[in-house]
């Protein structure tokens, strides 16, 4: 029989404290387990070590880090009732990791791997060097940072104002830098005005080349496929700056891959993105096509493209090998949802839908 020391008598007992106060969390199929503090919550716990987790928003909007809970107990921050959960997905036992706090040891079904777990948050200063007004009430407002940032095809950043709690979420529209490399030194968004809004009204108030903003970044997921996959990639708005980085990041990767982009503006004095649009179609005419879609063009207007919503262009007619295909959404999360309806009526994958839906917040 063995005689412990004092001293690891009292490792016994912290590592024994320890264990009572953390819940073991196992991630079925995957061969993970990580540990989290009781009444933390799931994913920031998942994040903070290291886990590849599926995420995007945060706060339970999108539905990205859905979860399906197999056994174990956590206590939710928010009625799953009313988040983009569906009701079949209810009943099947999935909850939102982002808003739930870890009671007991849990056993999980989730789908890890997003290739962006090596990119740490970071907050870096930057100044506006280039600020340009575009149709739509757009704004494309790019920063020349004072550091470089890494950041993956369809991620995006938080921009604030330097001396004001004012922030707002938008996504990058360029492609990624290279993983070789030290990182961006220069990056773009686009900018809708919001009714009511007060950082994108300070946006489009007035040319703020020279400006200072901090920019904290990288964050959120777009989900990845395989690079030699033809895409078909369905935005609304300015949902599209997502599209630009992921699609301009994976024809760079892929010398084969062909996309279908589905782009749908209310009419044609808001098309904001053709000069943007038009680089790209020059650039790779042979392996992109793009289906311009108005959803409120006045009638006997000089358009002569298609008129609806974008899920009125996912059809057969569009030519799209649907059963093997990769798709991106971006765009409100009505429109998403629509959208992500639609696809799996048409064959998609689920797995192979990877979207961010857009909340707007009027500040």
């Amino acid at each position: 029989m063995k005689i412990l020391t004092v001293a690891e008598l009292q490792g016994q007992k912290e590592r024994a404290g320890a264990a009572a106060l953390s819940s073991r969390v196992t991630v079925v199929g995957s061969g993970t387990t990580f540990q989290v503090p009781k009444g933390d919550l799931l994913l920031m716990s998942a994040l903070a070590q290291g886990v590849d987790y599926p995420h995007n928003c945060r706060v339970g909007t999108c539905g990205t880090c859905k979860t399906r809970l197999l056994k174990g107990r956590i206590s939710p921050l928010v009625d799953f009732a009313l988040s983009p959960l569906t009701n079949e997905e209810l009943e099947n036992g999935y909850i939102l990791a982002c808003q739930s706090k870890v009671r007991t040891d849990l056993e999980i079904d989730v789908k890890l791997g997003t290739g962006h777990r090596d990119l740490p948050v970071r907050s870096v200063a930057g100044h506006v060097c280039a600020w340009r007004r575009l149709p739509g009430e757009v704004v494309d407002l790019r920063l020349r940072l004072d550091a470089p940032l890494m950041f993956a095809a369809g991620q995006y950043g938080i921009l604030a104002p330097s001396g004001s709690f004012v922030q707002r979420s938008y996504s990058f529209y360029d492609a990624p830098p290279d993983p070789a490399g030290s990182g961006a030194q220069e990056v773009g968004f686009l900018v809708r005005r919001l009714p009511g809004g007060k950082f994108s009204a300070w946006v489009y108030g007035a040319d703020l080349k020279g400006a200072k903003l901090w920019l904290q970044a990288p964050m959120g997921t777009m989900g990845f496929d395989e690079f030699d996959r033809d895409g078909l990639c369905v935005a609304g708005g300015t949902g599209l700056a997502p599209i630009l980085s992921i699609v301009s990041h994976r024809l760079k990767q892929s010398a084969t891959a062909r996309f279908t982009i589905v782009f749908g503006s209310r009419s044609a004095q808001d098309n904001f993105a053709d000069a943007l649009l038009a680089n790209l179609l020059e650039r790779e005419s042979q392996r992109v096509r793009l289906v311009n879609i108005l959803s409120n063009e006045p009638t006997g207007s000089a358009w002569r493209g298609r008129r609806g919503l974008v899920t009125d262009a996912l059809d057969a007619a569009l030519g799209v090998d649907y059963a093997n295909a990769a798709a991106f959404v971006c765009g409100s999360l009505p429109m998403v949802e629509a959208v992500e309806k639609k696809l799996l009526q048409l064959g998609v994958d689920p797995d192979r839908v990877h979207a961010d839906k857009f909340v707007p917040a009027a500040y």
